[in-house]
């Protein structure tokens, strides 16, 4: 199993196409961009066209898999199985969470992990992957109440929560209420700059 978490976008493309175990050029990327859907249409088609073109500055190959368009974990196991990356933007990590708890993604997930399919996220992508983001709706983009349903628990991919923008001024009142509610051991912290990436267990700060 094997993941690239980030507070912000790829700080460290090398290190991604080294776990990937290939160049990044011509590998394919599934891009969920579900955090952003609280924004209005325009907002939402110009932050995704940026991510879009981050990757396709490194030579990937994007396309758009809109969990909205799924309902149970079979199909979307169908179309995310043949990409070598499954990317989930930053956002709100709430409505996140649910439209994957509501589209199936929880439930296939592990099994494209065990197959070979590499997650990453940064940001909202990074958070749903550990084992809760429970406290961070401290944060305004993270307001809980833009989400149908509230799912508390991360993905369980990693046995830890993960925290990006430490160093951002604006997110310390998120990491007091993490601090507060969550082993020490536990957390892992992301600085704007830094990612985490996981290798079957063994993980290491970029």
């Amino acid at each position: 199993m094997k993941l690239y978490l980030s507070s912000i976008g790829i700080p460290d493309p090398d290190k991604l196409a080294e776990l990937i175990g290939k160049p990044l050029a011509g590998l394919s990327v599934a891009l969920i961009p579900n955090a952003k859907d609280y924004f209005v249409d325009r907002a939402r088609n110009f932050v995704v066209a940026n991510r879009i073109a981050l990757f396709e500055s490194l030579g990937m190959k994007v396309s758009i898999v809109d969990l909205r368009d799924y309902k149970d974990g079979a199909p979307l196991k169908g179309a995310l199985s043949h990409f070598d990356l499954i990317w989930a933007m930053g956002g709100n990590t709430f409505m996140l969470r649910y439209q994957m708890r509501r589209a199936g993604f929880d439930a296939i997930i592990q099994g494209l992990l065990e197959a070979g399919v590499i997650y990453g996220g940064d940001s909202a992508g990074a958070l749903v992957a550990g084992s809760s983001i429970g406290g961070i709706n401290l944060e305004t983009s993270d307001e809980p109440a833009f989400a149908d349903e509230v799912v508390e628990d991360g993905l369980k991919l990693v046995p830890y929560v993960i925290v990006p923008h430490t160093d951002n001024p604006e997110f310390a009142e998120v990491m007091e209420s993490v601090d507060a509610r969550t082993d020490q051991e536990q957390i892992i912290r992301l600085r704007d700059d830094q990612a985490v990436v996981f290798t079957n267990g063994d993980h290491q700060i970029v």
